[in-house]
């Protein structure tokens, strides 16, 4: 028993091997209906090696609120292309989210296993998870589901900005070629999108540059998590000190009201006083004989 166990063991790592070697040329196979042209002849390649050699557990890289500056800012002395997908669960996305999330999962093999043309870009996958990164989604007031795709330029050129065009993906309607069609390799489908250059924008926006983009995402995160009730006693203890300081200050006196008070305060019971003493001698009071 334990002889025929060792010698098939072999045969058995031999025949997963070559069904890992199929199944990746068989997504390579896939990825090149996404291309416009094949790659060049430079790229004298096996296609077998390739594909099993992009199939890495590493290919979706988490992106957080700790790392996401390091991994998608510009680099020293490299290009990269970054698509991120930007989705969420119950919390953020309300539970309808899965069937992208699922379309994702076919994806990330078929853009892995894209061929790069010379010179270009190397890709590079991420995803967030709103429901864990709230404060990163708020901060770039994401909308979900939708491609975020990064032309990262080298940090040494003049003026190096990164590109951003946000690619939205229908919640039901997703297909794997919405998602692999993006990437530049494929059919660049993010140029459809116009530019995103709007002051959230999260490197070049003026946000960013002020370097306040985080502490926005904690500020709008903190009101969008405060219960409903703890902000209407908010609002309606603020909105009855104003009225209580205007309604204040409509009724003060003048300024020379409070100098007149006690002078008339002091003439007052002189008035009395004149009443209940003698009356005046008159030429009419003596009686004529």
């Amino acid at each position: 028993m334990h002889f025929s166990t060792l010698v098939l063991l072999p045969l058995l790592v031999a025949a997963d091997q070559q069904a890992l070697k199929d199944k990746a040329a068989g997504w390579l196979e896939k990825a090149k209906a996404y291309i416009p042209s094949g790659p060049p002849p430079s790229l004298n390649l096996n296609p077998i090696d390739v594909g099993a050699a992009k199939v890495e557990p590493k290919v979706v890289e988490r992106i957080n609120i700790r790392n996401w500056e390091r991994k998608l800012s510009p680099k020293p002395d490299t290009e990269e292309e970054w698509l991120v997908l930007f989705t969420g669960g119950n919390k953020t996305c309300f539970g309808r989210c899965d069937t992208v999330n699922q379309k994702w999962a076919e994806s990330t093999p078929l853009l892995a296993a894209l061929p790069q043309p010379a010179g270009s870009p190397a890709l590079h996958l991420g995803s967030v998870d709103c429901d864990k990164e709230q404060v990163l989604c708020t901060g770039w007031a994401a909308n979900l589901p939708a491609v975020y795709h990064f032309s990262v330029p080298k940090k040494s050129e003049p003026q190096a900005k990164a590109p951003l065009h946000i690619v939205p993906l229908n919640m039901t309607t997703v297909t794997v070629d919405d998602i692999v069609s993006v990437a530049a390799a494929s059919k660049a489908r993010y140029l459809e999108y116009p530019e995103y250059t709007g002051f959230l924008h999260p490197f070049d926006g003026w946000v960013a540059k002020l370097s306040l983009l985080q502490p926005l995402g904690y500020v709008l995160w903190g009101f969008g998590s405060m219960p409903s009730w703890l902000m209407m006693i908010i609002i309606s203890f603020v909105s009855r000190q104003i009225m209580s300081r205007r309604m204040t200050g409509g009724q003060r006196a003048p300024a020379g009201a409070p100098a007149q008070a006690p002078a008339q305060q002091a003439q007052t019971p002189t008035r009395p006083a004149q009443a209940a003493g003698a009356a005046p001698k008159s030429g009419g009071g003596r009686k004529r004989k």
